[in-house]
């Protein structure tokens, strides 16, 4: 099981204990679901049904459909924490270097979990009154844990010196982050395992090489 917090952890102790494939498969149907159809139209009567248990089975680990989405929620941050967010950090201090990294994982993360994917691609376009406030701190949580290990400790000294350190910063993570919302709205519908990842990563890298002639030492 993913890397989660203690209360959480204690909080679903039951439905952590149970066996990876039974566990997986409830996962994975309520991730696709949610994905599929949003928060609001999203049905437990789909996902039992996907995972193969009864509605009461569902109910027994979950108090809620809200109680088991922000379960997901935990569950997804606990995946890209473990198997990206914590292994850009090791890397060194040049940024355009942790920005490499930091793709060539997400592909391998978005290859490894599809409907994971698919469901951090709903996070993003969620509506949903009945959940705006507690994903919108969700997101925030780990937005600012990921430009921890993005930003921290950087090696500056790389950077051209005539213009000023944090400068060169904000502008290469705005347009980093621009390029990476564009290219998640040209996945658009596409399934995770459809995605030419090797394109993806020959066009960043030309992005990236444009940002280090501009800004980086020569």
């Amino acid at each position: 099981m993913v890397n989660l917090h203690k209360e959480v952890i204690t909080l679903y102790e039951n439905f952590i204990g149970l066996k990876e494939e039974k566990r997986d498969s409830i996962i994975n149907s309520a991730l696709l679901e949610f994905a599929q159809k949003g928060y609001d139209l999203a049905s437990t009567n789909e996902m039992v049904k996907a995972a193969g248990i009864s509605k009461g089975a569902l109910f027994h680990y979950f108090a809620s459909k809200k109680d088991l989405f922000f379960f997901l929620c935990d569950y997804v941050f606990g995946v890209v924490s473990r198997e990206f967010y914590e292994q850009i950090g090791p890397c060194d201090g040049d940024l355009l270097t942790r920005y490499r990294r930091a793709a060539m994982l997400k592909g391998a993360v978005y290859q490894r979990y599809p409907p994971m994917f698919e469901f951090i691609k709903r996070l993003t376009v969620e509506k949903s009154s009945a959940i705006a406030a507690e994903l919108k701190e969700q997101l925030e949580k780990m937005t600012n844990y990921g430009y921890q290990c993005l930003l921290g400790n950087l090696d500056t000294s790389l950077f051209r010196q005539d213009v000023p350190a944090d400068k060169i910063r904000d502008l290469t993570v705005w347009a980093l982050e621009n390029y990476g919302n564009r290219s998640l709205k040209l996945a658009g519908d596409q399934r995770a395992e459809d995605i030419d990842i090797e394109a993806l990563n020959a066009d960043f890298d030309q992005y990236l090489d444009v940002l280090r002639k501009c800004f980086y030492k020569q």
